[in-house]
């Protein structure tokens, strides 16, 4: 029954792929902004032409904003905890579908010193429509105000978790693929963790468990985006009636999310190739391809650091005979880690703030346990 309900559920996930962009989806060309060789100042987002606007200086990129919503989009991705600290067991497996929704700051300003006027970063999804941007003399910021995305971002999960004697016994090994809805972003999962203490129910204390994870998010060609985490929880199992069996569980995680962007294209419509041979000198001929500081129009963000979060965690599974219902809340400290990079164009040092809030996830999960 769990297995066909899996299959159900991987089918209709299957089913919601498309070519086109979901709400969700991330445009990083948004998260710029155009100096002209005429001295003024345009919003990146699609808005920009060469007969109206003249040629383009250089693009500016709100590194910041970028830092920001891979800060908030790893915390998305971060996996779900929802399970005990107890492992299955020698042979045991569980099979499970997750639902999630956590809290993203859509209205939160990034802080680039480098970037005049307000920066939404989570003007970057695509629920923010290209009118908005339409006229980028005169940014239309109530409208993309009301088209920022809503508070939570809802997830899918389908998880698939082994009990295994090795390396150690006690360990456990999960897999899955998470799935941003109303996106084209999925992040398949993997998981293990070793039970330090379990399987005294009798005994007034706690199981005691340590588990590592990592996510790789696809479905994103301007950027790269890993969580990883390293989690430790407590757990302790009791019996409610001789018929249901309660394990509240709580813990600690800390995360780490790996981000740096490919080559990110502020105007869109506009051929960069030829712009750049008219603007530098550059032939075309020769080459297939240019240098993002020779492309009209083309940058990327800078590499950073690692982005560190903080998460607290706690849940109860209820178990009857092989069905369980977990429910689990979250809370993930805001982000405070700023970092500072060497701007390689103009030599100054740049103060790189990570400007994500605190975010909330609440979960549940519908297991079968063998």
């Amino acid at each position: 029954m769990m297995r066909s309900s899996c299959i159900t559920v991987v089918a209709l996930l299957l089913s919601t792929g498309s070519a086109h962009a979901g709400d969700w989806d991330i445009n990083l060309g948004r998260l710029c902004q155009i100096k002209l060789k005429n001295g003024s100042t345009l919003e990146c987002g699609g808005g920009y032409s060469p007969a109206l606007h003249g040629e383009v200086g250089s693009v500016v990129a709100d590194n910041a904003a970028f830092r920001s919503l891979m800060s908030e989009l790893g915390v998305v991705f971060a996996p779900n905890i929802l399970s005990p600290a107890d492992t299955q067991g020698f042979g045991g497996y569980n099979l499970s579908v997750e639902f999630g929704w956590t809290m993203v700051n859509a209205k939160k300003v990034s802080q680039d010193k480098n970037i005049t006027g307000q920066h939404w970063f989570w003007r970057a999804a695509e629920s923010v429509s290209a009118t908005a941007f339409r006229d980028p003399a005169a940014l239309d910021e109530d409208r993309l105000r009301r088209e920022l995305p809503t508070s939570f971002a809802p997830t899918v999960t389908v998880m698939a978790r082994k009990g295994l004697w090795i390396p150690v016994p006690s360990f456990e090994l999960g897999v899955g693929v998470r799935h941003l809805i109303g996106s084209r972003m999925w992040g398949p999962q993997l998981e293990a963790k070793v039970s330090l203490h379990e399987g005294y129910q009798g005994w007034p204390i706690p199981a005691l468990s340590v588990r590592g994870s990592a996510t790789r998010v696809m479905g994103t060609p301007d950027f790269n985006l890993t969580v990883a985490g390293l989690d430790f929880s407590i757990s302790k199992h009791l019996g409610i009636g001789s018929t249901f069996n309660l394990t509240p569980y709580l813990g600690y995680q800390l995360l780490w999310i790996i981000a740096d962007s490919e080559v990110v294209d502020a105007t869109p419509g506009v051929d960069a190739m030829e712009a750049s041979a008219k603007n530098v000198g550059y032939d075309p001929l020769k080459m297939n391809r240019c240098l993002v500081q020779d492309c009209a129009g083309s940058f990327t963000f800078e590499d950073q650091s690692n982005i560190t979060r903080h998460r607290l965690f706690f849940g109860a599974k209820l178990n009857f005979y092989i069905a369980s219902l977990l429910l689990e809340y979250s809370i993930f400290f805001s982000g405070s880690k700023s970092d500072q990079v060497l701007d390689r164009a103009t030599g100054i040092t740049l103060d790189i703030p990570d400007d994500a809030g605190t975010q909330h996830n609440i979960s549940f999960s519908i297991a079968l346990d063998y």
